[in-house]
């Protein structure tokens, strides 16, 4: 947190919240976009019309310092996982509900302690590795018994999307101790617009079928909105780390699951099983148990 921002964890709070109701906004669109559009295609004009503001909200923060990045091998790292994170979120979008994909979404936190071992070289007792195992459990309760209805593609999308975010987040952890964020965000997005339009070009079948939604509203109207949306999102997840500390804003994180939940129920006429709620009370329960080994582990190390 900047020296000259003071600490106000209700703020911060808001400016999460605030964060997590703009991705399911953007999440819905992309639903609705997708049997139109190809994906990339959604991708790309995220990336690009999310740039703007996120220019002058740095050039502001920061002065003609804006675009410096001091560690470019690890942004270079954190834009490719960021970019895969994203890209299979939005394909598990199109593939399965939105209350399965954000309840397997939720796994980016399994996969965090898994790679901070693998690549951060942290030591992580047994009882997080014993959790760990715990919330895969989560995973297969939601999945099994696998049928017609669960999408596996869908699913593995889902998957892939959470453990590249928790690569992303890993690599985020390290450009946070030499980087701003904001900085960082500029070229992440930047990255984006170039590695999603080579994929929209080179993806075979990669045509949109029609050039509007069936309620007479232009597809590039609702890519407008996205990119709109999205710079507040950044904006909104920026400021509310300048507020508070990760750490204390965390458990927020759970919250995009009922918003999951209700988005899909509402809007897209999704059912919520027996079996989905006990799948993602084991994943949120073992999340949330790391959360507090790794305050705890963070204490002992400040003492």
């Amino acid at each position: 947190m900047p020296k000259n921002t003071p600490e106000n964890l209700i703020l911060g709070a808001i400016f999460l919240v605030s964060e997590l109701l703009l991705s399911f906004i953007i999440v819905s669109f992309v639903k609705l976009l997708e049997p139109t559009m190809a994906v990339f295609e959604i991708v790309f004009y995220r990336y690009l019309l999310c740039l703007p503001l996120l220019i002058f909200y740095g050039s502001w923060s920061l002065g003609i310092q804006f675009l410096r990045i001091n560690n470019i091998p690890v942004l270079f790292l954190r834009s490719i996982f960021g970019f895969m994170g994203l890209s299979f979120w939005f394909l598990a979008i199109a593939h399965i509900d939105i209350s399965l994909a954000t309840a397997l979404a939720n796994t980016m936190p399994i996969f965090i302690t898994i790679l901070s071992i693998l690549i951060g070289k942290e030591t992580v007792g047994r009882r997080r590795i014993v959790a760990v195992l715990f919330g895969f459990g989560g995973v297969l309760v939601l999945l099994l018994p696998i049928n017609a209805e669960v999408s596996l593609l869908g699913t593995l999308y889902a998957l892939s999307g959470a453990f590249f975010a928790g690569l992303m987040f890993v690599y985020i952890r390290m450009l946070g101790k030499s980087d701003a964020t904001i900085s960082t965000a500029i070229w992440y997005n930047s990255a984006g617009v170039i590695f999603s339009a080579v994929l929209w070009v080179i993806l075979p079948n990669q045509s949109p079928k029609e050039m509007q939604l069936e309620t007479g509203i232009s597809n590039i109207s609702i890519l407008v909105l996205i990119g709109i949306v999205a710079s507040f999102q950044q904006f909104f997840l920026a400021q509310s780390h300048r507020y508070a500390e990760a750490s204390a804003l965390a458990p927020l994180h759970y919250i995009a699951i009922p918003i999951g939940v209700l988005v899909g129920v509402v809007f897209f006429e999704e059912v919520i099983t027996g079996k989905f709620i006990v799948g993602t009370l084991i994943i949120v329960g073992v999340n949330y148990y790391i959360f507090l080994r790794e305050r705890a582990a963070a204490r002992n190390e400040s003492e």
